[in-house]
């Protein structure tokens, strides 16, 4: 079965896209839309449905959005096929004309991504054996995942134009495979993982290189593994540089998804040529892995790395116009042809064009349109509405005693899961695989509004108001490392520590303020029991007008979003064979910001 998210006649639906048996084309129906019209006709006396009157989901309406469907698990599933089936059986004899408006030639509606929100998007980096066999002094290889989350911004759709912004230095580019999850859940099982995978994706994985100048045009700049990975990652996170499609393709309708080939087109010259068995992780740890530390929706994508060649380069020959285009094929699975706007160069979108005239995010530009691009005033912020939390690494004066990172200009910043954020009060059920934990006061700040080449001295306009948090970072991730590691080895874990369900406690109003008033407030940590830490905002070295900027550069903040300025000197540390007492609450407090109280539940197997 495939599946599609389309828009027709206005509205974002979900569709069952298949072969027309009358015109030999694809069509995408939609379910809802068919079976309602499937009753009518069978609503006639003389109807050959007349006595069965097909049903085909009776228990509930139709979810309009895919990732809405999904949750439905195998209900869903089941009742889409018997739908998928009926259909071509219906179209090959009956009345086809019944059904125009219900289903579209895929050639007259506009397909987005399959996903056009995810709420975790994460992709693998390094996951195939030519980043250890091309490096003559690479000696071991740690099969650890390693990866990053990208924000809702940068997903585009079928067709749906990349737009390469102004200073971006050029991007490098490649195909992937993605996994789209169907069944949540917890602590899966590996040889439970596969259930939980509704279907695969192509996934193009593109990366400007637009941070990584900006870091080089410093006068000392720092060379670290959070700078490299801010400016390599940020890259990857640019508005569209990431499309998905043109389907979601079920597994049934694949076979092995380790025998796969991977073609690479560019305006119809080949650039690569891979295969899905070169996945060192394949998706079945990666589920299992990620779901040690986090709950998986439903809707939830990951993409597996580049499997052949890591960031195919751009000649100088290399223009973009109308008919040209960046494609990937995964067999059995699809082709996603995706058109490219160079700023600065021809422009061949139409005037009216929503990707020109609203904004280049599809995302983005759903919130414009369904008028929730800013959050009014501080009251109104729940944290239902944060899609990105991100995280600052370094950003204490003493970051090069404690971490080894030496002051810098800019910051070192990533996108992490939303997941990872949890409100004062509610309880943090620490993960069976936990370990030690470092415990720290921060602050963070909530973007008000649409954030997009935002300038320093503007930023506080785009800033909702300041918030506590309590952040908890659990040390388990580098255990399964084995010298010698790479620097991106050795610290990835301090990325993912953070990454847990609710890891990072907020305050439940956010306290508008000036940014010039943010430093010399005393922050404060107590875990009880265990101990209490004390320090200062002046302890950060950059401030939220730096950190927007510099993200908005070429990445779109979106309203609700977190953002925390970062570890400060003052940690608190619990050893991994450490119970904590029954009950334990963590406080933290920030003069004038506010405070964070929440019950600890120690789950962890120690």
């Amino acid at each position: 079965m495939k599946l599609a998210t389309f828009v027709a006649e206005g509205h974002e639906r979900f569709g069952l896209v298949i072969t027309h048996p009358a015109t030999g084309t694809e069509w995408v129906f939609d379910p809802e839309e068919t079976e309602t019209r499937l009753q009518r006709y069978a609503a006639i006396p003389t109807s050959p449905f007349a006595a069965s009157r097909p049903r085909f989901l009776p228990s509930r309406p139709w979810p309009h959005e895919l990732a809405s469907f999904l949750a439905l698990g195998d209900e869903g599933m089941s009742a889409a096929r018997r739908l998928q089936d009926f259909l071509l059986r219906f179209l090959e004899g009956a009345d086809q004309g019944l059904l125009v408006g219900a289903g579209y030639p895929i050639s007259a509606v506009r397909l987005r991504a399959p996903i056009p929100r995810p709420r975790l998007y994460f992709g693998l980096v390094q996951n195939s054996p030519t980043f250890w066999r091309n490096d003559p002094k690479r000696t071991l290889l740690n099969i650890f995942p390693q990866g990053h989350a990208r924000p809702q911004g940068g997903v585009s759709g079928p067709g749906d134009a990349v737009w390469v912004p102004p200073d971006s230095g050029g991007f490098s580019w490649n195909p992937e495979p993605g996994f789209i999850i169907g069944r949540g859940g917890k602590d899966i099982p590996v040889e439970q993982a596969l259930e939980h995978v509704a279907g695969m994706t192509v996934v193009l994985d593109l990366s400007s290189r637009y941070y990584h100048q900006r870091f080089h045009d410093l006068p000392a700049p720092p060379k670290d593994w959070f700078a490299e990975a801010t400016a390599s990652w940020l890259g990857k996170m640019t508005d569209t540089f990431c499309p998905m499609g043109p389907y979601l393709t079920t597994l049934d309708e694949i076979g092995s998804i380790y025998n796969l080939q991977i073609t690479t087109r560019q305006s119809g010259w080949q650039r690569d040529c891979s295969h899905t068995n070169s996945m060192l992780i394949g998706v079945e740890r990666l589920i299992h892995w990620l779901s040690s530390f986090m709950t998986l929706y439903p809707g939830d994508v990951v993409h597996m790395g580049t499997m052949g060649v890591d960031g195919l380069p751009l000649m100088p020959e290399f223009t973009f116009g109308p008919d040209d285009y960046l494609e990937g094929e995964i067999e059995r699975v699809g082709v996603l042809r995706a058109p490219v706007v160079q700023s600065g160069g021809e422009d061949w979108r139409s005037e009216d064009d929503p990707g020109r005239t609203i904004h280049p995010s599809a995302a983005v530009r759903d919130l414009i349109l369904a008028d929730h691009a800013e959050i009014e005033q501080p009251q109104e912020w729940s944290l239902d509405q944060t899609r990105h939390f991100w995280t600052t690494y370094g950003n204490c004066h003493n970051a090069e005693e404690i971490d080894g990172l030496v002051p810098s200009a800019l910051p070192r910043i990533l996108n992490g899961p939303a997941r990872a954020l949890g409100l004062s009060e509610q309880p943090l059920r620490l993960s069976p695989r936990a370990t030690g934990l470092i415990l720290c006061p921060e602050i963070a700040f909530v973007v008000k509004k649409v954030a997009s080449r935002v300038r320093e001295e503007d930023a506080d306009d785009y800033i909702l108001g300041y918030v506590a948090m309590a952040s908890v970072k659990d040390l388990s991730f580098r255990e399964p490392l084995r010298e010698p590691v790479t620097p991106q080895e050795w610290n990835m874990p301090e990325v993912y520590g953070r990454w847990g369900d609710g890891y990072n406690r907020v305050s439940t109003s956010v306290m508008p303020l000036d940014s010039a008033a943010v430093p010399g407030r005393v922050m404060r940590l107590a875990l009880d029991g265990v101990g209490e830490v004390m320090g200062n905002t002046d302890d950060y070295q950059l401030l939220a007008p730096r950190l927007l900027a510099f993200i908005s550069s070429q990445i779109t903040l979106f309203p609700g979003d977190i953002v925390t300025l970062g570890e400060i000197a003052a940690r608190l540390k619990v050893p991994a064979g450490d119970r904590l007492p029954a009950e334990t609450q963590l406080h933290v407090s920030i003069d004038g910001i506010g405070t964070v109280t929440c019950p600890i539940i120690d789950n962890r197997l120690l």
